[in-house]
């Protein structure tokens, strides 16, 4: 667990590759939105099943690039005044902890996989809140 406070700044610093991960897959799904928009303009192929299909990996597509540019912040040096808080939910059995930006965006805390570095990082928020 990789995240430390900067007094300097007053920014918290996250290392864990996030920033480049979500690179990666934002340049993956718009390659694939593109692929699917060009499947589906083929005028001279009649609308069926393989249309549906790019259709389909279109749209999701569509709903990644939401999700990644609009809902999600891979940022390493988070300012501590944007900071709601930290939280958790689970998935698929499996507890996920993101800190809560003002901006309505989440950034996913990688790093930190058990309930005692969750409590860490929250006494760490709660002594940099005071």
């Amino acid at each position: 667990m990789d995240i430390k406070y900067n007094q300097t700044t007053a920014s918290i610093e996250i290392k864990d590759g996030l920033k480049n991960h979500f690179f990666i897959v934002k340049l993956l799904l718009i390659i694939t939105f593109i692929n699917a928009v060009l499947n589906l303009s083929n005028a001279q192929v009649a609308f069926g099943f393989m249309k549906l299909i790019w259709l389909f990996i279109g749209m999701v597509a569509v709903f990644g690039l939401r999700n990644y540019f609009f809902k999600k912040t891979g940022t390493d040096k988070i300012p501590v005044n944007q900071i709601v808080g930290i939280k958790e939910r689970v998935s698929f059995s499996k507890k996920i902890y993101f800190i809560q930006l003002k901006n309505g965006k989440t950034r996913d805390l990688l790093e930190v996989k058990s309930e005692s570095q969750f409590k860490e990082v929250k006494k760490l928020l709660a002594e940099i809140k005071l």
